[in-house]
């Protein structure tokens, strides 16, 4: 990895609202373990390409302790196996002009605080220091605000160093960088699983594997129970001016808020409607991270194995990025619902907080070109 800097950098703003304030005042708790059972959705393998490795992609001595870093990380391994094809093509022997060394490329400063002692040519070694420096990146990269998917953030973080992304608020545009966050994703995509073959849920023992999409559900109308409460405010502008008292959800999020929105959706496809909730905040992803906010759910489905595409089916997330121009707002995406799938290319969505004020924290729908977001994030279904 080399350090890299910039001078310059640009904001992505729109006029969409879909933000929450996730990131200061999540409170829920990661639940205490899974009844393991095929029936439950939350234990099964995903058949698209999400943590688990594809068989025979990766040289197979690294793929066990690729799987160790991506549950130390809470980074799919097929990323962080695309990364180390980046890096070195996976040669633990590898060197750089500036001296960067092994599988991972660690520059000695950082191998000081990371290789705990061991042989920089030691794969096992660089792939285990390469999880907990990543997983460090990762944590910067979702409390910083900065517009992208966390993911891509940190492994910007690992090319041009930390100060460099914080430098400019983003991935830095020096000719190199994004470049190399680009290859890593093309090269994750070679790599992961996408028949179920091989494939793990990151945080856990290999699963049955006999999962497909959930067909899903959707009520059609805005049954949404807490639409009467408190909710944060928004400015003229768009911007929060602040979060009244009260205005905290029960699913550890905000009242009105897209990923509020979403989380009830997702418990009603579970056949809960009333606390004790299913999905909450902080109770989703296998690592013990939060959901967080809508720029965060890619990374959340893919650290849960599940199914991610570009293909709508009805209670399915739609998930729009920090930089889609159809739905972000100030770097922080937006998701919403699947209501419905229609047979000219296109699609219904249905969410909340999509507007200027007074129109924020409101219902809407909205027919959308199935181009229009990043991906749609399936629930899995128990075959």
């Amino acid at each position: 990895m080399k350090m890299l800097s910039r001078a310059g950098g640009a904001l992505f703003i729109t006029i969409l609202f879909a933000a929450s304030l996730l990131v200061a005042v999540v409170l829920g708790a990661v639940s205490g373990g899974r009844a393991g059972a095929s029936t439950d959705p939350s234990s099964c393998v995903a058949p698209l390409p999400g943590a688990g490795l594809a068989a025979g992609k990766v040289p197979a001595e690294y793929v066990e302790a690729i799987r160790e870093a991506a549950k130390a990380s809470g980074i799919p391994a097929p990323i962080l196996a695309g990364q180390l094809r980046q890096e070195s093509n996976f040669n633990p022997k590898a060197v750089s002009h500036a001296g960067a060394r092994g599988i991972a490329q660690f520059m000695p400063s950082t191998w000081a605080s990371y290789g705990q002692g061991k042989d920089p040519s030691d794969p096992q070694a660089g792939i285990s220091a390469q999880g907990k420096f990543m997983g460090e990146l990762l944590k910067q990269a979702k409390a910083s605000g900065f517009a992208g998917d966390p993911v891509d953030l940190a492994l910007a973080g690992y090319n041009a160093g930390w100060g460099g992304v914080t430098a400019v608020g983003g991935i830095p545009d020096n000719g190199e960088t994004a470049q190399y966050v680009t290859r890593i994703r093309q090269f994750a995509n070679e790599f992961a699983a996408k028949d179920g073959t091989d494939a793990v849920t990151a945080g856990e023992d290999k699963g049955s594997g006999d999962c497909d999409l959930a067909t899903g559900t959707s009520s059609g109308n805005d049954d949404y129970p807490f639409k009467d409460l408190p909710h944060c405010i928004l400015n003229a502008n768009g911007g929060y001016a602040g979060c009244p008292a009260g205005s905290q959800s029960e699913f550890n999020a905000f009242h009105g808020e897209c990923v509020d929105f979403v989380m009830w959706r997702l418990n009603q496809q579970f056949g809960v409607t009333k606390a004790p909730w299913k999905i909450m905040n902080g109770n989703f992803r296998p690592d013990g991270g939060v959901l967080g906010d809508a720029r965060d759910y890619r990374a959340a489905w893919e650290n849960k194995g599940w199914p991610v595409d570009k293909t709508p089916t009805v209670g399915a997330v739609v998930w729009y990025g920090p930089s889609n121009a159809n739905a972000s707002s100030a770097g922080y995406g937006h998701v919403a619902i699947v209501k419905e799938v229609l047979k000219d290319g296109s699609f219904i969505e249905e969410g909340y907080n999509f507007g200027f004020p007074p129109d924020d924290h409101k219902y809407y729908t909205i027919k959308r070109a199935n181009s229009a977001p990043d991906n749609f994030l399936h629930l899995p279904k128990a075959g």
